[in-house]
């Protein structure tokens, strides 16, 4: 069975774009990639199921 992130939800703000995701293991997962550059912002990774979000591509379920 392959392990895959859920995107649940993605949102622009004025800082960039937030990416919340489920894990395969079930941990929620935060990604905010900035608009203006710099470097992305991670909160709540799974070290064994972690596959960053792609921030512009819809879910594939």
């Amino acid at each position: 069975m392959t392990q895959r992130n859920t995107t649940l939800s993605r949102h622009v703000t004025s800082d960039g774009i937030v990416v919340w995701t489920r894990c395969a293991c079930g941990r929620l997962r935060m990604d905010l990639v900035p608009i203006a550059g710099g470097a992305p912002l991670s909160a709540g990774p799974c070290p064994r199921c972690h596959t960053g979000p792609d921030p512009l591509t819809p879910d594939q379920g």
